[in-house]
């Protein structure tokens, strides 16, 4: 066998494989005496078609089956013995042999690239915004909360600024309804946020079974046209947040004044889970941004065709737009895709592992946050295997950023959050 491997870019490598007919001829064989085996051509028992005939009948499925067995049984060891020993993509081609004479085929590989981690353990710049939650955050929480517990009373004499309707959405263009943009059964109110907007206004006075264009100005300033088809208009009398109210209403809470700092408290936890989720964003985007290298092409395919397949089943498998679709999401791709082989490499230079017990530790932890009865269907879900991997990825994430949080020199900024909500950014 004769191996010849090129290097057409960083990340392919061309395979050329050159094999004397010695060494394919009782493959050759077995191959053609199987399929002689089954041909009946009449005149001649099964088995017995003269080997020249039986050849010329069966060219070109004795080429297909006798080249898989032998790409099948030499592959894997060309690679190995070239040290290519991992690869994203593999394609067989040029496929070509003479019968005594020599049997030729071509790999294209695909391979990830070697990565240089920067040194980072000197330190490196990271920008962390720590939020802090206004009163006016607590008051419309516990507005939703009045909301939530309102007395609904149907209106059937037309609706009016501040009443609710249950209605289904459909986005319209020219007057026709664009598949995929429809929502039911949402419940908007007149009056609040887009809804408030000039072109809500032929919503005053709709009644039940009402249907009705209406021009709605978007954040971004685009308009859109939504087709209202009204099922209900109501009017909600809302609670008021006694004592008594809270608790009858929230286990272990005896007072309004322990509601609101509960709902603070929440909602602190939630804009630091943001914060932390932002500050993990910038740290990998200093990597991904400082490190540059060749992406192996069928990586970023790959992971566009998983969003194109997922994008697919959410429509009902309605025609899209793929190739609107992939540039949308290409440069998401290849930021994901440098950032996962980043972490690789990392885990693989610190010697980052992750095992059984671990794991376990994990999934008890995760058990606790849900009531005692539910505990143990938990611990059965994270059994299985797929999402016992998922967790050790999730778990591995971690570990690296714990790691790399040792070197950040971190610049702090602090946001309240109605400076949010003056920037319609919420």
């Amino acid at each position: 066998m004769k191996v010849d491997v090129s290097n057409t870019s960083i990340v392919e490598r061309s395979v050329k494989v050159n094999l004397d007919w010695e060494e394919v001829a009782d493959a050759y064989k077995k191959t053609f005496n199987r399929l002689r085996k089954g041909l009946k051509i009449d005149g001649f028992r099964p088995g017995k078609v003269p080997e020249a005939i039986a050849k010329r009948l069966l060219g070109s499925k004795i080429k297909y089956d006798f080249s898989n067995d032998v790409i099948e049984t030499t592959y894997k060891k060309v690679l190995e013995e070239n040290g290519i020993t991992e690869y994203v993509d593999l394609t067989v081609k040029d496929i070509d042999f003479k019968e005594n004479e020599s049997f030729d085929y071509s790999m294209s590989v695909e391979v990830d690239p070697e990565i240089a981690i920067i040194d980072y353990e000197k330190g490196f710049p990271v920008s962390k915004t720590t939020y802090v939650v206004d009163k006016e955050d607590v008051d419309l929480y516990l507005e939703n909360i009045r909301e939530q517990h309102a007395e609904a009373r149907e209106i059937a004499d037309g609706a009016k600024e501040g009443h609710y309707i249950l209605c289904d959405l459909q986005e319209t263009e020219n007057g026709v309804p664009i598949i995929g943009k429809k929502i039911e059964d949402r419940i908007i109110k007149i009056g609040e946020g887009v809804f408030g907007e000039p072109g809500a206004n032929k919503l005053i006075g709709v009644k039940s079974g009402d249907k009705v264009l209406v021009n709605i100005k978007q954040r971004n300033g685009n308009e859109t046209t939504y087709g209202v088809n009204v099922k209900r208009v109501e009017a909600r009398i809302f609670p008021e947040l006694t004592d008594d109210f809270v608790k009858e209403n929230f286990e272990k809470l005896d007072s309004y004044e322990e509601l609101r700092n509960q709902v603070e408290k929440s909602l602190q936890e939630d804009w630091d889970k943001r914060s932390e989720k932002e500050y993990m964003k910038a740290i990998s985007d200093y990597f991904v941004n400082k490190i540059d290298f060749e992406i192996p092409p069928s990586r970023i395919n790959k992971f566009l065709d998983n969003i194109v397949e997922n994008i697919k089943s959410k429509n009902d498998q309605t025609e899209i737009n793929e190739s609107k679709i992939r540039e949308q999401y290409k440069s998401a791709a290849i930021w994901e895709i440098k950032w996962y082989l980043i972490q690789r490499e990392l885990i693989k230079n610190e010697n980052i592992d992750v095992n059984s017990d671990e794991i376990d530790s994990e999934v008890e932890e995760i058990s606790k946050n849900y009531p005692e009865l539910e505990r143990n269907k938990v611990i059965q879900f994270y059994r299985r295997n797929e999402n016992r991997m998922n967790l050790r990825s999730d778990i591995y994430d971690k570990k690296v950023f714990n790691h790399l949080k040792q070197f950040t020199k971190v610049k702090k900024e602090i946001v309240r959050t109605n400076e949010l909500r003056k920037r319609n950014v919420l």
